[in-house]
């Protein structure tokens, strides 16, 4: 039979079959054509804690709190840019001896199942199966969680466009897959495995996925990962521990470079929790909120995690739809680099545009290309601007030798130093703020804010101090004129070429992309940068040329530049600015290197 002559009956039975093959096909492609196509569009990701007093009704929580978390959802979507919903976990207090606490459960979630403006098949969303939703508790394999899979389980969700499939035969742990800003993401989901009953295969079936889906931004998301901040109100200073089956995951998934995030709850005693880790050059960020400890269970609070594109960023805010209330302490309201990191990709930021700004310090004034002039400091101060307080710019900040301190600009003053001390600003311990730091060539020690002085040095070694394994941490080291020898602690000596040639400047950056840094000279003698891994100079300069590296475009890169008459040039000769600067109070090339060739 030719297909002219098929029944019209017949051809929407296929037309019918096509569309859903169709739909099956492309079950990656999310919901909102504008988050998926915009890549330049800003959008975010709701995280809701631990919901298991609001479902139980207990200690004052009710589930309209929940119930008010998801219709806010629904009513912002559009406005937000929702992209994804998570669910952290212990959705119940005890739903396998109770059920009717998953039917509120299902009231509340449901909603987003409903089609709606920009969202036609709901607003895409993953659960995650907590220590409180399984009987027995804590353990994957013997644990039931017949509940959860009855009203969340794999019939619920397999036809959703964003479900991407499940591990063993239930739903207690699975993958989604979805887009926005341009961006492929997977998200993992891990049931609770406090005990090693299952995690060895639960790591290996993440594995596997995320092999699979290699150019997808992966955010792993299980009910316990970290603990809380050991200082309530801030990041600082200090990062939680991880959970046992947090430590198991992050040392199994840490060499996968498209994982950057981690989101977990489970312990709601202090509710909030920040760390960053590092490894070969990709920073992994966890972050837990939980709010059951709360007075009323929690009274609502939940997140929106903002990611904007065109800053490189990630905006954390905490807020509870049911109250109205805001939490603006540091822990609950807090902005961090999303892929480029101010250790080796964001140096001299200072407005939060992922580039490099020409920076000019004289007698306690700044003076920031594009920006007006601010007055902070006195005659006499070095300028070590860096980023101070995690939020991925470079904030303003002196030492003052005579005194021995760090002044910054936000009025906290740091004592640390004494004068002949060279400032050597780096994040030492690897959680995401700068610390003030000096290097004290009488004795070739190292002083660091909150860390343990350290003895590494040469007599007449330049510091050369940067993150040159990728780990999130600023490594110690020097430069030996000498010899043209790089030594850098953990690491060993270390030559960068065969030819020592006096008045080789070091300039240590990440030249290639890779999240870390490497040690390089420019030559001014014959107008060559020696890139460590380049299998050839790079060929830009004169012998008077001062080096001055920096991200001067959006790639997460290092550039060579250098400073001629008062003009910063790049490679192709394009000026950085059209004004001109003084060789002697543009801070572009840090204090510690600067110090030895041009002051």
């Amino acid at each position: 039979m030719q297909l002219n002559t098929i029944s019209n009956k017949f051809k929407k039975v296929l037309c019918a079959f096509l569309s859903i093959q169709l739909l099956i096909a492309t079950s990656a492609i999310p919901v909102n054509d504008e988050l998926k196509n915009d890549k330049d569009v800003d959008f975010s990701i709701v995280v809701l804690p631990d919901t298991q007093y609001y479902t139980s009704e207990k200690i004052g929580g009710k589930n309209e709190m929940f119930k008010a978390q998801t219709d806010w959802i629904v009513k912002n979507g559009a406005k937000e840019k929702i992209a994804y919903v998570v669910q952290l976990g212990d959705i119940s207090d005890d739903g396998e001896k109770f059920p009717k606490e998953w039917e509120n459960a299902a009231e509340a979630m449901y909603v987003l199942d409903k089609p709606q403006a920009g969202y036609p098949q709901g607003i895409p969303y993953g659960m995650a199966v907590g220590n409180h939703d399984q009987t027995k508790s804590q353990y994957p394999l013997s644990g039931k969680t017949d509940q959860y899979n009855k009203y969340f389980g794999i019939g619920h969700f397999k036809n959703k466009p964003w479900y991407g499939g499940h591990y063993r035969d239930n739903n207690d742990s699975h993958y989604d897959l979805f887009t926005a800003g341009g961006i492929n993401f997977i998200t993992i989901f891990f049931e609770y495995d406090s005990y090693d009953e299952d995690i060895e295969g639960l790591n290996d079936w993440a594995s596997q996925l995320l092999e699979k889906y290699k150019d997808r931004k992966a955010i792993l998301i299980s009910h316990s990962i970290i603990h809380f901040n050991k200082t309530t109100g801030t990041n600082e200073k200090g990062f939680p521990k991880f959970s046992k089956q947090g430590q198991r995951v992050f040392d199994r998934f840490k060499r996968y470079k498209n994982v950057f995030m981690t989101l977990s709850g489970h312990v709601g005693d202090n509710g909030e929790g920040y760390r960053q880790d590092g490894y070969a050059g990709n920073i992994i960020k966890s972050y837990l909120s939980d709010y059951q400890s709360r007075e009323n269970g929690g009274h609502g609070l939940m997140r929106i995690m903002g990611f904007s594109k065109s800053k490189d960023l990630v905006s954390v805010h905490t807020f509870s739809p049911y109250t109205h209330e805001d939490e603006k302490d540091g822990d609950s309201e807090f902005t961090t680099p999303w892929f480029h990191h101010t250790n080796v990709a964001r140096y001299l930021d200072y407005n939060n545009d992922q580039t490099t700004e020409l920076i000019s310090f004289s007698k306690g004034t700044w003076k920031i290309i594009g920006q007006p002039d601010v007055a902070f400091g006195k005659d006499g101060d070095i300028a070590v601007p860096a980023d101070y307080n995690g939020d991925g710019k470079a904030e303003l900040a002196v030492y003052r030798p005579s005194e021995g301190a760090f002044y910054m600009q936000d009025g906290k003053i740091i004592k640390l130093g004494q004068d002949g001390d060279i400032p050597v600003v780096g994040d030492y311990d690897g959680d995401g703020f700068a610390d003030a730091a000096v290097y004290r060539p009488s004795n070739m020690t190292w002083y660091i804010n909150g860390l343990d002085s350290f003895k590494f040095g040469a007599k007449g070694a330049i510091p050369v101090p940067a993150d040159y394994d990728g780990d999130g941490i600023t490594d110690i080291g020097f430069f030996n004129t000498k010899n043209s020898l790089w030594q850098i602690d953990r690491m060993g000596n270390i030559p960068l070429q065969l030819k020592h040639v006096p008045g080789d400047i070091p300039v240590p950056a990440d030249y290639d992309g890779d999240g870390r840094a490497e040690m390089a000279v420019f030559r001014p003698s014959t107008g060559e940068w020696i890139i460590d891994k380049m299998k050839e100079p790079i060929k830009f300069g004169q012998p008077c040329d001062v080096p001055l590296p920096g991200n001067y475009f959006k790639d997460g890169k290092a550039h060579p530049a250098v400073l001629r008459n008062g003009k910063v040039y790049l490679q192709d000769n394009r000026m950085v600015n059209a004004g001109k600067v003084d060789v002697n109070s543009l801070i572009n090339l840090p204090y510690h290197i600067r110090k030895f060739f041009i002051q």
